[in-house]
This record gives C-alpha cells, sequence and structure tokens, in this order.
C-alpha cells in the first residue's frame, strides 16, 4: 500500500485528544442525569438508558474520524491498465552544451542550471510531444519528438558540456535543426525552447530568424547565466577544473550573457524571453506559457497507474456515521424497566461528597492532559536544546560545554558533531574546530552539507575568500536547493571579484632594498689576495665534479645541482602531458572554440 498524501496520516495523532474530549463529555452528560433524578430505585429516566449507549457513540464516531483521515492520504494498492487520450502540443527544446556552459557565474553551472530548468519543464507539459536537440559548432537531434516523456528524461539527464564534439556555438544550425524536427502542420501548437548563453560565434542566428518568421513557428529562449558573466573553466573526465579556456592571444576568456539578442529572438518569433540568472530561473512563468500555446490530440495510449482505495474509506466512514445516527439511544416503549440500584443503608451518599468526586476527576483529567505534555517539555531542556540556545546567544563555550555533555551520554549523531564543531570554530578551539568541519564534510547527506555551509561561512567571515567561495561552491553542488548557501555564496564570490579589481588598479610597490642598494665594491681587507679575473679553461683544465663554483667569478652552479634541476624539468614536464592526456580531446578549430 502507497500513500498520494503520508503527511495527512499525522492528523491521527490528535485522535487521542479528541476521545479524551468526547470522554469527558459523556462522564459530565452521566453526571448530570444523577444530579438532576438523582439514585431512587425505580427512576423511569434512568430506566431507559441502554448500558454503554454513549460509549458505544463515541467509538463510531472516532472510527470515522479516522477513516476519513486515512482516505484524505489517498491510499493505493493494486494496478489497472487505462488508455489516455493525449491532448497537448509540439516542443523542441534546444540545448547549448558548448564550452562556454561550463561557466559557474549560475552555481553549480550553467549547463547544470540549463538541464534542471528542461526536466522541470517536462514535468509541466503533460500530453505534449517533446523532442530534444544538443548544440554547440554543429547540432544534432537526440530525441525526436515523442510521447515518451521518459524516454526524454533519460535523454536530458545525460547532456554535458562536449556531448557535440565540434567545439564554438552556432545558434544557427541549432535552430535549423530545431526547425526540421517539427512536422509540417499547424504552427500554432508548435515551439522551440532554446537554452543557452546567446553567444552566436558564427553568426548565423539572423539567417535562422527569417526561417523561423517564415514558418510561423514560435521560439522562447532562456538567458543561462549573467550579464556580468565569469571566466570558462576546462575541466577533466572527472569534472575538476584544470585550467582556465584562453584565446588566440592567450588572454583569458570571460563569457557573458548575451541578453539582447535573445530578446530580439524572441520577439520576432512571437515568443518569450526568460532569464536563468538564478537558479530556479523564471520556470512557472516559463510552463504558463507552454500552455497558452494550442493543443490538439496526438491519439491514445494504454497507460498503467495504480488503484486509489480512496472510496473505500469514505463508504466505510459514511456506514458508521449512519450507524451511529440510526442507533437507538433509549429502551423502546414496553420495554422491562432497569431497576436503579438502590443506595446502602449504612452509607447515604450526601451530595458534598459527590461534588468532591467530581472535582477529584477532573483533577484526574488535568493531571492526564500534563502528563500528555511533560514529555515534550523535558526534550525542549535536554542539553541539546540548551545548546542551542546557547549558540544563538554567541555564548560558545556554554554550548560547546552543552554538546559535549550530550555526547558523552548518548551518543553523537552527526547533526550535533556539525553544532560541536561550529561552536568550537566559534570560541577558543578554533583550528580544532575547523578541522573537525573539515572532516564532517566528507560524510553524506544533510550531515556533509550543513558542515560544508558551516565552513564555508566561518572561512568568508575569517577573511579567507576563496576558501569560502570553494566550499559553499560544494554546498552547493551537493543541494542546489539551498537558498542560504546560495546567497552566501554570491556574497563571497561579490566580494572576491571586488579584491581582485582593487589589486589590478593598485600600482605595484617599488622594491626600497633594490633602490637603497650601494653600488659599491667590496672593501679588501689588509693581506687578502686580490681576486683574478676568470681564465679560460684550457683542454687540460677540466673541474673536478665535486668542485665548487669557480673562484673570483659570480657563483655558478656544479654539475650535480644542474642533473638535479634539468631531471626535475623533465618530471614536470611529463606529468604536465600526463594531465593534458586526462582533460577532453576537442576537435581542432580555429579561433573562437567555446
Amino acid at each position: 500500500m502507497t500513500f498520494v498524501h503520508p503527511t495527512a496520516l499525522w492528523i491521527l495523532a490528535l485522535l487521542p485528544l479528541l476521545a479524551l474530549f468526547e470522554w469527558r463529555a459523556v462522564k459530565r452528560a452521566e453526571r448530570a442525569a444523577r444530579l438532576m433524578v438523582g439514585t431512587r430505585a425505580g427512576q423511569a429516566l434512568l430506566a431507559q438508558q441502554l448500558p454503554g449507549s454513549r460509549r458505544l457513540g463515541l467509538a463510531l464516531r472516532l472510527a470515522a474520524v479516522a477513516m476519513l483521515i486515512i482516505g484524505a492520504s489517498q491510499p493505493q494498492w493494486g494496478h489497472e491498465s487505462v488508455r489516455r487520450q493525449s491532448q497537448g502540443s509540439d516542443l523542441v527544446f534546444a540545448i547549448d552544451v558548448s564550452a562556454s556552459m561550463d561557466t559557474r557565474d549560475v552555481p553549480p553551472s550553467r549547463i547544470d542550471e540549463a538541464r534542471r530548468e528542461a526536466l522541470g519543464l517536462l514535468e509541466r507539459v503533460e500530453g505534449s510531444r517533446v523532442g530534444v536537440v544538443a548544440f554547440a559548432g554543429d547540432a544534432i537531434r537526440l530525441c525526436p519528438l515523442t510521447l515518451d516523456h521518459a524516454t526524454a528524461r533519460l535523454t536530458l539527464e545525460t547532456l554535458a558540456s562536449g556531448s557535440v564534439s565540434t567545439p564554438g556555438t552556432d545558434l544557427g544550425k541549432a535552430l535549423h535543426t530545431a526547425l526540421r524536427a517539427l512536422p509540417a502542420g499547424r504552427r500554432d501548437e508548435q515551439a522551440i525552447v532554446l537554452w543557452t548563453d546567446g553567444e552566436d560565434l558564427e553568426g548565423h542566428a539572423a539567417g535562422a530568424l527569417a526561417d523561423l518568421k517564415r514558418e510561423g513557428v514560435r521560439v522562447f529562449t532562456v538567458g543561462v547565466g549573467t550579464p556580468s558573466g565569469d571566466v570558462i573553466p576546462v575541466v577533466d573526465e572527472a569534472g575538476q577544473v584544470v585550467d582556465m579556456r584562453k584565446d588566440e592571444q592567450g588572454q583569458i576568456v570571460r563569457s557573458k550573457l548575451d541578453e539582447n539578442l535573445l530578446r530580439d529572438l524572441a520577439r520576432s518569433t512571437r515568443g518569450g524571453y526568460f532569464s536563468a540568472a538564478r537558479m530556479g530561473g523564471e520556470l512557472s512563468r516559463l510552463a504558463a506559457a507552454m500552455g497558452s500555446l494550442a493543443r490538439s490530440s496526438h491519439g491514445s495510449k494504454l497507460i498503467e497507474r495504480p488503484v486509489s482505495r480512496f472510496p473505500w474509506f469514505a463508504a466505510l466512514a459514511m456506514l458508521l456515521l449512519l450507524t451511529e445516527h440510526a442507533r437507538p439511544r433509549r429502551r423502546r416503549e414496553g420495554a422491562p424497566l432497569r431497576a436503579a440500584p438502590a443506595p446502602k443503608a449504612s452509607k447515604p451518599a450526601p451530595r458534598a461528597p459527590a461534588a468532591t468526586k467530581s472535582a477529584a476527576r477532573v483533577a484526574a483529567l488535568l493531571l492526564g492532559a500534563l502528563a500528555l505534555v511533560t514529555p515534550a517539555t523535558v526534550r525542549a531542556q535536554s542539553d541539546w536544546a540548551r545548546g542551542d540556545a546557547a549558540f544563538r546567544r554567541q555564548q560558545w563555550a556554554r554550548a560547546e560545554s552543552l554538546y559535549t555533555a550530550r555526547a558523552k551520554r548518548g551518543g553523537a549523531p552527526g547533526p550535533l558533531q556539525v553544532d560541536l564543531a561550529t561552536a568550537r570554530s566559534r570560541g577558543a578551539k578554533r583550528e580544532e574546530g575547523m578541522r573537525d568541519l573539515d572532516r564532517l564534510t566528507a560524510m553524506t547527506g544533510r550531515v556533509g552539507q550543513a558542515a560544508g555551509y558551516n565552513l564555508g561561512t566561518l572561512l568568508g567571515d575569517q577573511g579567507e575568500t576563496q576558501k569560502s567561495v570553494d566550499e559553499l561552491r560544494r554546498a552547493l553542488e551537493r543541494d542546489p536547493n539551498d537558498k542560504d548557501a546560495r546567497w552566501n555564496y554570491e556574497l563571497m564570490r561579490r566580494r572576491l571579484e571586488e579584491h581582485k579589481q582593487k589589486e589590478r588598479k593598485q600600482p605595484p610597490k617599488p622594491d626600497p632594498k633594490k633602490d637603497q642598494q650601494p653600488q659599491q665594491q667590496p672593501q679588501q681587507k689588509p693581506g687578502q689576495p686580490q681576486p683574478q679575473p676568470p681564465q679560460p679553461q684550457g683542454q687540460g683544465q677540466q673541474p673536478k665534479e665535486d668542485d665548487g663554483p669557480p673562484q673570483g667569478g659570480a657563483p655558478g652552479m656544479t654539475k650535480q645541482q644542474a642533473e638535479r634541476l634539468l631531471g626535475s624539468l623533465q618530471e614536470l614536464e611529463r606529468l604536465e602531458k600526463q594531465r593534458a592526456k586526462r582533460t577532453k580531446v576537442m576537435q581542432e578549430k580555429r579561433g573562437k572554440d567555446w
């Protein structure tokens, strides 16, 4: 059995409280009846009561409420095959996979954000046929128009920079390939969705735009990146950055979002432009624009879906309520009356003890309610909770002491270790706490994510901006939906850019030692031989391998030192060749290749 909305089952936890209130109402009604007619034998009002009538009604009502709560969670079991008529549009997803999409001005990278948005849009266009086109210097149709969204999803998930071997960016080829993927017919039911940074290095977008206007196909452009841009990293097969991309003059290339081109392209084809300069972009607006397209029938297909069992629970709840409503609450006329029990002669029941007994029952109910609340209060005052309170008050030493006491008594789960390491980093044991946080970042799940976020934030507070950016970027790669990590990452990245700009604007400081060094000849002590100019060596004057630098001349290098230096250079050259082999092999192209 599965549940569509399992969180609705938490409402069942309120049933004991509802039962308590209902039980209290039942007991109050019984007590009121006794106070009104007393306990005299043969009372007709008391004799008409059915034993256990109110308790039975309580059980029926609670059971009906429980059935309704379980039904609201939509339980499902079993499967059924149904034929579904498909109603939708024809959409082609064109995604830029050039090297510039590895730029990380949109964390974790542009290609990751484009892939995430394409998958999100795919979930919101049910019934539409979807095709996938990947482009760089060339364009390839990876998936034709299909109703099988699972195939389109698999294609989108495997996209990466370098999926098209021809380097560069050619928007014209991408649009022509997407146009050919759409069948001739009603153009108001067709559209192209383009994810790119807008860099048209080949300049063919104008020709494709004329063809699109003539055919009447709408283009919705999604600009992935920021207008300020960032450098283009060179990544290896493991996804590690090994270099920065450079142009033919050896200058580092900086890729920027060309919003003007994308806006003109969307406006000329009656489409729309959407920005993906931040994580999440404008997916809701883009999905709404897809819904404005005309829709037509694309045939039917046989699908298998789970069977919802909500009607069963609703019918059972209705049956219970009908039983509660129709059941008899008093004895029928002519039925033998039940004699009320006569009070004992030796111990008459005065009214004052009855009131005392009622007060005792009310006190017992209050104590029971307090017993239900007490465990939550005790948990809130645990060492861990009190440590969190001290942490919020910036009492780092007290927070560390409370976290340590909790770890010694009940073990140290992952979240507690993160809190303890963060308190140490804020307090006197900064280096130990930072080492613990660095160790915890290797853990998986929320623990590693929280440790990475805390470590990056602490590094930023301590002025280590570059390390802070790296840690926050890794935290974002773990959980792209972490808004706090994204905010701190953007803040640290902006601070790093400002620092670099200040360094570039600041002139180099002169070296006072070089300016103040006197140009004087060394004085000779009395009796010291004057240095002789170096004489050229003849064939018979070969120096030994262990000889030092020649006397009287500038300090030189021995043969052993030269051999060691040559060996080190050869080892560096070998390592550089091995690293070059691990990087992606791209087709050679002159000029701009990103």
